[in-house]
């Protein structure tokens, strides 16, 4: 069970107190008193980007990128310092959004390239709680729960009472689009824009009377990286390189092949995304919604770093998409929640992809009775009060096939512990692999953790200095969590017969 904060108001054990009270005026005064504070729940509008590196925005220190709007976000909100996805991979990382658990407790090992991988319906998910709180609940954008919506659960199987989404990645004018189980013909427009119309119009026609949650899951600046001429033209000038020489991208380990014509273009994609924002946040205010509005915005992973248009950045940060190191899941997270946030605050509270589940069950007033354990805390003490957060689990981060030679990590505290899954065909800093006779789904389920290493992020963020020799007792009981964590988690994934659809290189 997640740990829930006291510090929001929680209805419905009112309610129940009060059935026990005589004087029907005290009764009748008091609930109303309820309602009306329920009627005034917040609605909530998740937004979520795709590959956007810890440093893609001026308010996270880029010095080349302008995000206006973003940063104009951040200054109404509180800007998140230890914002974390719940994977350094796109898939995993929405399921533990969705569900409150850590993806591979849920069967979600990989991005969804294999069939088998999806979330089934008998996990309850972040829409089905807000809908059944009394919300109307709509999604658009970027699913990647699922390879394709024929054999696997939709995102209305998971609660979304209206939904226009893709299965996978898309680009320009795309074409793959479904809406409420009906596949669409080719769309027009760019990624972001085409979420933020269906967003605007959705918003535009709900029903007045009862709150709304939006989750927009952008496709920027994932590959394809593409922008429109008027948002890469600011960047296609010598004084957009000559800034850019002080941006970092992960250290060594991180295998770059950019091509540097493509700089513009990337930098234009997150302008544009940032620019469909603002179209949101100003019909909010249009709607006169702006003051009861909890906008969420963060990213699924840290940047990718392969293909000749990745110049996104991970800031200081060590590692990058797929890696295990601070790189591969410290993303920006910012959240504005007009007179419950104050507005410019900064927090260094670490908070993880699976928290948005309880932490949001807490904002709406609900008590789910959750079917299976959830690792994610409700964090809404720390965003409303700045108080600590008391974590029922570690944050764990878990990936087969990770670059940069780890494959899990922990983070307890200030300190981090990162380590192999053994045996392993060969530690590189690239893919890592099983042996050539073991089965993909035996190493997940089979492979023991091995060459551990420690770090303090409160002090070293870069992880620069590994401290197992210098603190041997932390090092030991960190050890200790890991495995117990590494081994409950994989006996609760099921076991899928899966195939690797990486094609063997001809000799």
């Amino acid at each position: 069970m997640g740990i829930v904060c006291k510090c929001l108001v929680d209805f419905q054990p009112c309610v129940h107190r009060l059935m026990k009270t005589p004087p029907l005026s005290f009764v009748v005064i008091v609930v109303s008193s309820i309602l009306a504070s329920a009627a005034d729940r917040p609605n909530i509008v998740f937004l979520l980007a795709d590959d956007m590196g810890y440093g893609d925005l001026a308010c996270y220190g880029h010095p080349v990128i302008q995000s206006p709007h973003l940063d104009q976000l951040a200054k109404d909100g509180m800007r998140l310092t230890d914002c974390y996805s719940a994977s350094p991979n796109c898939s995993p990382s929405r399921t533990a959004i969705l569900t409150g658990r850590s993806p591979y407790r849920v069967g979600m090992y990989d991005f969804a390239r294999f069939k088998a991988l999806h979330i089934p319906k008998s996990e309850l998910t972040v829409a089905e709680v807000i809908r059944d709180a009394g919300y109307q609940t709509m999604f658009a954008g970027k699913w990647h729960c699922s390879g394709d919506f024929q054999n696997h659960p939709n995102p209305g199987d998971h609660g979304f009472e209206h939904w226009l989404a893709h299965p996978k990645n898309f680009g320009h004018n795309p074409g793959g689009f479904y809406r409420n189980g009906r596949a669409l013909p080719k769309l027009h427009g760019w990624m972001s824009e085409i979420v933020v119309d269906e967003a605007i119009d959705y918003i535009s026609k709900r029903d007045p009377s009862k709150p709304f949650m939006t989750m927009l899951w952008f496709s920027e600046p994932h590959t394809p990286v593409v922008a429109a001429d008027e948002f890469k033209r600011p960047y296609q000038n010598e004084k957009t390189k000559e800034a850019a020489k002080s941006i970092r991208y992960g250290g060594s380990q991180v295998i770059r092949k950019p091509k540097e014509e493509n700089r513009a273009t990337y930098y234009g994609c997150v302008s544009m995304l940032d620019h469909h924002i603002g179209w949101l946040m100003a019909h909010l205010k249009k709607e006169n919604l702006e003051n009861n509005t909890l906008v969420i915005f963060t990213s699924d992973n840290g940047p990718e770093h392969r293909p000749a248009t990745s110049f996104g950045t991970p800031g200081i940060l060590r590692g990058a998409k797929g890696h295990m190191h601070e790189g591969g899941y410290r993303v920006p997270g910012i959240i504005k929640w007009p007179g419950r946030i104050k507005a410019g605050t900064v927090s260094d509270e670490p908070v993880n992809g699976t928290d948005f589940l309880p932490t949001l069950a807490a904002v709406v007033g609900a008590k789910p009775n959750y079917p299976n354990k959830i690792d994610g805390a409700d964090v809404s003490c720390a965003l409303v009060d700045g108080k600590s957060v008391k974590r029922p689990t570690p944050m764990m981060w878990w990936l087969y096939h990770a670059r940069g030679a780890k494959e899990v990590s922990m983070r307890l505290g200030d300190y981090k512990m990162l380590a192999n899954m053994l045996p392993q065909k060969e530690i590189t800093v690239r893919d890592a692999a099983p042996p050539a006779d073991v089965k993909l789904m035996d190493f997940i389920k089979d492979s023991d953790l091995g060459n551990f290493t420690l770090y303090n992020l409160s002090k070293d963020p870069a992880e620069t200095t590994e401290l197992s020799a210098r603190e041997p007792e932390k090092f030991s009981s960190m050890r200790g969590r890991m495995i117990e964590l590494h081994s409950e988690i994989r006996a609760e994934g099921p076991y899928y017969e899966l195939r690797s659809s990486r094609k063997k290189k001809k000799k």
